[in-house]
């Protein structure tokens, strides 16, 4: 019992800083002397009240915190940050006293969550960008062209994601405008430069997303005129044929 009571009391404050990781430490296996000779285990998660630690979203500023890139990110980890990003965005704001910083005033509130929703609607407009850019090709050589079914295929697919980036960047910029007539600091410098940067025009997605579709085009466009010269080539590399395994083509 005294060892019970102690993990009660010890695991909320060694757990409660690591809302995401927890879940996984709270369920790993636990075994004794006594467990170990009938084969069964206890999870912490038996030991301590699950609930307790366990990281229940619930506010915008709760979903933003859940956003985060590795190094090495893929389609999945970006989607996933677009999903967390996407129900934030109808999400309510923190009671001031619980924001991201301090707030001494309505109208620094007012423009807290304008730079909020701004920063959180340009790392949803990045996100399809590179998720965009994992279908796009920087350079496209006479060799590739050999997988030019394939690229056309591929290219509609970033075209689509690109699009999709438009009007969270417009969102984004509205906000920035905004909130640039609000003569009040907010202690999110890194925000407060975004801001800047949009409103001075030195940052304009607008400009860097039409770039890419006009690149896009011209990859598009010689693709279009090798399949042309080449309409057999209009087909995937490996027919259904190919694909199946050799014992069931011999048959």
């Amino acid at each position: 019992m005294k060892l019970i009571l102690l993990l009660h009391l010890l695991f909320p404050i060694i757990l409660g800083s690591y809302p995401v990781e927890s879940d996984y430490r709270l369920n790993l296996d636990m075994d004794s002397e006594s467990e170990s000779k009938s084969g069964l285990k206890t999870k912490f998660s038996e030991w301590v009240p699950y609930k307790l630690n366990k990281f229940q979203p619930k506010f915008l500023e709760d979903y933003y915190e859940l956003y985060g890139l590795n190094l090495h990110y893929g389609e999945n980890d970006l989607r996933k940050d677009i999903y967390f990003l996407k129900i934030g965005l109808q999400s309510r704001f923190r009671h001031p006293k619980n924001a991201l910083c301090e707030i001494k005033d309505e109208e620094s509130y007012y423009k807290y969550r304008l730079l909020i929703t701004m920063h959180l609607n340009l790392q949803i407009m990045r996100a399809y960008m590179r998720i965009g850019s994992l279908f796009d090709k920087r350079f496209v050589y006479f060799h590739n062209l050999d997988f030019a079914h394939d690229l056309k295929k591929s290219f509609n697919v970033a075209r689509g994601f690109y699009k999709e980036a438009v009007p969270y960047w417009k969102v984004a910029r509205e906000n920035a405008m905004k909130a640039s007539k609000i003569p009040k600091d907010i202690n999110l410098g890194t925000l407060e430069s975004e801001r800047y940067e949009i409103e001075q025009g030195k940052l304009n997605f607008e400009f860097i997303i039409d770039d890419h579709l006009e690149r896009l085009d011209k990859k598009q466009k010689m693709v279009e005129e090798y399949l042309k010269k080449n309409p057999d080539a209009d087909k995937p590399l490996f027919s259904e044929e190919d694909e199946k395994p050799q014992s069931e083509n011999s048959k």
